[in-house]
């Protein structure tokens, strides 16, 4: 098989390309697999011309290619923000579609990208409940307290242990055998969930690493979601990050929003910060990485024409010159 090499153009997108130059169709890691796929229509804020293609949704990436290259590709961890819009679609036609916001790969800002396919509602709550649900205490008790108790041991035990193997939840519960696990989860935990949270409860991955040991889990049940980010009506908010030599700078615009001075809260935590506003029905959140740790008690914070400015003073840098 001929090698691969990777290249990227300035907006981000990503070729696997043999020595033909000719560019391939994405290849998937040994223990990655695809939880969606379907064919629908991109574009981004770099080039906002649309391109129809496939989708395809891994356990770790959303993929968008055309059968010579990968258009598109951001690792599920990066995305920050999920909404549905209205935009102008082939034709002129007005359609919803799922803005994306993101972290890019390239220069670790934050991107968006508009994606449309005939199942969005589906696509929606997949990348919802992976990317950005928070599952806490109490919005888990409110799921237990619509379950019948073998229902709620099961959901109690992967609280307390992370993940299992059907097996396990069959010992667990004594069950007779694993296909009534199987059709408690799909046919009573997870139905009584998307009424209470909107979204599954419980996902079936072939392949995960646990993020608090690292070790690699095969074929076993996950609480599902992975960040601490919620979902919200987000507008878009142009965001600019600036590493200088002994702070870090952040430009956020919110003119043309209905968002003052006074609506945005913010906070800040090692590498972290969080912005957050409600004026009315319009709604912002945004989790900014940052280039490097801050101390959070050390800001400044001014604000002039909606246009937010924060200079951060960095925990750690080095004095040589550049």
């Amino acid at each position: 098989m001929s090698p691969l090499r990777s290249r990227y153009d300035d907006g981000g997108t990503r070729e696997l390309v043999g020595r033909t130059g000719r560019a391939l169709k994405p290849n998937l890691g040994s223990d990655e697999h695809v939880i969606l796929h379907s064919q629908g229509g991109y574009k981004d804020n770099v080039r906002p011309i649309w391109k129809l293609g496939q989708f395809y949704l891994t356990d770790r990436r959303l993929i968008f290619s055309v059968p010579t290259h990968v258009i598109w590709e951001v690792p599920v961890g990066d995305i920050k923000g999920i909404s549905v819009e209205q935009q102008r679609y082939v034709a002129g036609r007005v359609k919803d579609m799922l803005a994306i916001g993101y972290q890019n790969p390239i220069n670790h800002r934050l991107s968006k990208a508009w994606i449309i396919t005939s199942e969005l509602e589906t696509w929606k709550k997949e990348l919802y409940g992976r990317a950005l649900l928070k599952i806490d205490q109490e919005m888990l008790d409110n799921v237990l307290q619509q379950l019948d108790p073998l229902s709620q041991e099961v959901v109690s035990y992967l609280w307390r242990n992370r993940h299992a193997t059907i097996v396990e939840l069959a010992d667990l519960i004594d069950a007779p055998t694993h296909m009534d696990v199987l059709l408690r989860i799909k046919g009573v935990i997870n139905p009584t969930a998307e009424k209470v949270i909107g979204s599954p409860l419980l996902v079936f991955e072939k392949s995960r690493a646990d993020d608090e040991t690292g070790e690699i889990v095969l074929f076993s049940w996950w609480l599902i979601g992975r960040t601490v980010i919620k979902e919200t009506d987000q507008k878009a908010t142009r965001v600019d990050i600036f590493d200088e030599k002994d702070r870090i700078d952040i430009i956020a615009d919110f003119s043309g929003s209905g968002i003052g001075e006074e609506d945005i809260a913010l906070s800040i935590a090692g590498d972290r910060v969080i912005l957050s506003a409600e004026a009315g029905d319009e709604k912002y959140y945004e989790e900014i990485a940052l280039p490097g740790e801050v101390n959070p008690n050390e800001f400044m914070r001014t604000c002039h024409n909606n246009i937010l400015a924060l200079s951060l003073k960095k925990l750690r840098y080095s004095d040589s010159a550049e």
